[in-house]
């Protein structure tokens, strides 16, 4: 976990794909734990795109990481974070 061992970063390999583009890519996966003033812990989880092997163009895209499929956007020339 991070520096109070509330969150967890893992890089994960995932390939994306769009019309007539497709490249791999790197997914930070964060997981972060939230302690309230009730009992109970929350749990909040996205992934982003680090990194990418070519830059496309603004749009929507299929990002297959481990074996899941999500649609992401990129848009003025970064992409969405998508919350799970």
């Amino acid at each position: 976990m991070g520096r109070d061992g509330r969150e967890k970063t893992n890089i994960l390999a995932g390939v994306l794909r769009g019309d007539a583009f497709e490249c791999r890519c790197t997914v930070a996966l964060v997981t972060r734990l939230t302690q309230r003033s009730t009992p109970g812990i929350g749990v909040w989880t996205s992934i982003r795109i680090a990194s990418a092997e070519k830059s496309p163009p603004d749009g929507t895209y299929r990002l297959s990481v481990h074996g899941r499929v999500f649609d992401i956007n990129r848009a003025d020339g970064k992409w969405s974070t998508v919350i799970l």
